[in-house]
């Protein structure tokens, strides 16, 4: 048992990769009395977007009324973050409490770090009281921690290359694994556009008797940092997010309509109005964002995104070493006025070497140093600072300090 939530933090996080699977979370689960199914559970899936469905989600039940539970991964600022009720991390001492609870359960049934916080979110919930859940695959779908939850209704984002190492070289391998959230008889929502991904998710609904459903991405217009669309008889407005946003939201609204049929509209307009998500085409000052896009299905949506905003733009970049950061940066540079990479502090982290290899990239190696750079340069232009959450994460707060002092 641990006396400090920073002891068991730091424990619990050190139990990375223990599996790949859920056989032995089912058999604690199982040993528990099967928890999870006293909670009634949204589960969102993807490549890109799904941490954002999950919020648009979860801001939708709660300006109807509802008490909501929400499961997302990596956290951006302190493990808490991905446990929340009505949007507020679970506390300290509570998480302090949990993890000794769970702790007989570890060695027994040889649980993960991810596989711990499932069991603990489960029953803080059940205990919270939340009407639902809304619960965000981690990794893949089929064999992911969250496939434990047989859900009202599942949504899957999109499908791109990403984990190819884990999930499978092609599009279509990655899209069987994502399709492993599909259960019998649940309904299933897609806002993917790709024929080959389609295919296999009508096949697997099919094959389940689960009712199937894509939703075309609707037309949008910027009205200055804003994107206004229609859908569902609805007019809805983002401001202040990337224009990836817009799949993500009329997502998160086919999925609660899935559920609660006969809400009104001005509910999701409020809802999805009032949605920000930490890490995500987040403006930390003006014409300064960071956005966690970590694969190239993300930067391009990214790119898409800065449409908006002012020439020049200058780029901080850095990624994991296991991401095709490669390519990744070819498209920031061929869009890009310059692209600045970096390095930081992590174990899978690529270093500045591997990632200004032959790149017409401005190499600077320490994140900080690299991100004043960026300040500076950047003119009457925008800055962005993007390529993987762990890095967002790193240097957030200090680029929001850097421009509350200027």
């Amino acid at each position: 048992m641990f006396k400090t939530i920073d002891e068991a933090r730091d424990i619990v996080m050190a139990r990375k990769n223990q599996t790949y699977g859920i056989d032995y979370l089912n058999q604690a689960l199982d040993y528990l009395g099967k928890p999870q199914d006293k909670l009634k559970i949204i589960h969102i899936g993807g490549t890109n977007g799904k941490g954002s469905t999950t919020n648009f989600t979860r801001s939708i039940l709660q300006e109807a009324g509802y008490k909501v539970g929400t499961f997302t991964s990596p956290h951006l600022l302190i493990h808490n973050d991905r446990i929340r009720v009505q949007n507020e991390p679970i506390s300290d001492e509570d998480l302090l409490r949990y993890i000794n609870w769970t702790y007989p359960l570890w060695e027994k049934f040889h649980l993960s770090m991810f596989e711990i916080d499932m069991i603990l979110s489960i029953q803080y919930f059940i205990d919270m009281k939340v009407d639902y859940v809304v619960y965000e695959v981690g990794l893949g779908g089929r064999l992911d921690a969250t496939n434990v939850v047989t859900p009202l209704v599942s949504g899957i984002t999109n499908v791109g290359l990403d984990h190819q190492n884990i999930l499978g070289n092609t599009i279509q391998e990655i899209a069987k694994e994502k399709a492993g959230i599909i259960k019998p008889s649940v309904p299933i929502i897609t806002t993917s556009q790709d024929i080959e991904v389609l295919d296999i998710f009508v096949e697997v609904s099919t094959a389940l008797e689960s009712p199937f459903r894509q939703i075309c991405i609707p037309y949008y217009h910027t009205v200055g940092k804003s994107y206004v669309f229609d859908y569902l008889d609805m007019t809805l407005t983002l401001t202040n997010q990337g224009a990836y946003q817009v799949s993500n939201a009329v997502l998160a609204i086919s999925l609660v309509n899935e559920i609660l049929p006969n809400l009104d509209h001005d509910i999701y307009i409020r809802g999805i109005a009032s949605t920000h998500w930490a890490g995500r085409f987040e403006e930390i000052s003006e014409n300064i964002y960071i956005d966690g896009a970590h694969n190239e299905m993300g930067i391009t949506q990214l790119i898409n995104s800065i449409q908006i905003l002012p020439k020049p733009w200058t780029i901080v970049f850095t990624a994991l070493r296991d991401k095709d950061f490669s390519g990744m940066l070819d498209t920031l540079i061929s869009n890009a006025d310059k692209v600045i990479v970096t390095e930081f502090d992590f174990y899978r982290a690529a270093s500045l070497e591997e990632l200004s290899k032959g790149k017409n990239v401005i190499a600077i190696r320490d994140p900080f140093e690299a991100i004043d750079f960026g300040l500076e340069s950047k003119g009457e232009g925008s800055l962005i600072v993007t390529g993987s959450l762990y890095f967002i994460s790193e240097v957030r707060e200090y680029l929001k300090k850097r421009t509350i002092s200027d």
